[in-house]
């Protein structure tokens, strides 16, 4: 009767047991699924990040080709307008005076 006693506990413990090892299995099986979608979630958003950063590197390197573009033009707009002075200077006349009467210039 005392052996039979031990079985029968045996046997609950080993029921408790499995069902116990079957409850973990359960929650770890949930808390794979769990992480595998925090990780599809994590990867899509890194992507949409990555993809962000590269947009913004591409519009910087467009900005700084349009700054380079402005600050050619205007140096060649400050050349252009240089130029047009020494001009200006070597072209320069002495216009008649009008105030002054014709005989007294001759």
């Amino acid at each position: 009767m005392k052996r039979d006693q031990e079985r029968h506990e045996r046997q609950i413990a080993r029921a408790s047991a499995r069902e116990e090892i079957a409850a973990l299995r359960a929650e770890l099986a949930a808390l794979r699924a769990d992480f595998e979608s925090l990780n599809r979630t994590f990867t899509d958003v890194m992507d949409v990040v990555a993809s962000t950063f590269a947009t913004l590197a591409d519009q910087r390197q467009e900005q700084y080709a349009e700054l380079s573009n402005l600050k050619t033009e205007i140096t060649k707009l400050g050349a252009t307008q240089d130029q047009l002075v020494v001009r200006g200077k070597h072209e320069v006349m002495d216009l008649p005076n009008p105030l002054i009467r014709r005989r007294e210039m001759n």
